[in-house]
């Protein structure tokens, strides 16, 4: 790094600023609808056999490495389904998906209004992981990533952020099948 870059992450650092590089914990909402192609309308807490079946609709999800889009079972074991074979619904769910996105905006220290967009629905079952990695822009003007766990029979699957030699661990795990876990970190700051 050059002395000017190094200088002026010396500044960046001093800023006083509210939110933090993260954010997470769990909250009681009003459950959404959630229908899947092939599997049918989902049942809170998902309960096993629907995992299974949303794996065997899955295809194994895959990484950026560079430029590059690759499959490694070594480094991500997880599944994914496609955003176009999803329907989120339900009379509540904008605003409740709205209220989630306005608290994980304030706790990264945004206080602009922000929109998410549904990416894809990951199902990590027995097993599965993904190792430290970076997340990377997804849309232009992507600055972050909110991952929202859904209620289901499990152990274990703890969110670890990590940023600039601090380690952050959110136990993300709802208890009752009314309540999401939920988590916010940056992935990049844009100019």
């Amino acid at each position: 790094m050059s002395s000017i870059g190094a200088a002026l992450l010396n500044s960046l650092r001093s800023v006083e600023r509210p939110g933090d590089f993260c954010v997470g914990g769990t909250r009681e909402i009003f459950m959404p609808t959630i229908d899947v192609d092939g599997v049918g309308r989902i049942a809170f807490p998902v309960q096993p056999i629907q995992a299974e079946q949303l794996v065997a609709s899955a295809e194994a999800a895959p990484y950026g490495r560079g430029e590059a889009t690759v499959v490694d079972r070594k480094v991500r074991r997880t599944w994914q389904v496609d955003s176009a074979k999803i329907r989120i619904g339900g009379r509540h769910w904008d605003k409740t998906l709205a209220g989630l996105v306005e608290d994980v905006a304030l706790g990264l220290g945004v206080g602009e209004p922000v929109a998410a967009d549904f990416y894809k629905l990951l199902v990590y079952d027995a097993g599965s992981f993904f190792v430290d990695h970076r997340d990377t822009e997804k849309v232009p003007g992507m600055f972050a990533t909110m991952v929202l766990v859904l209620p289901s029979i499990h152990s274990g699957g703890e969110l670890v952020v990590k940023h600039l030699g601090r380690e952050v661990v959110f136990d993300v795990h709802p208890e009752e099948p009314s309540e999401v876990g939920f988590g916010g970190l940056l992935c990049r700051l844009r100019a």
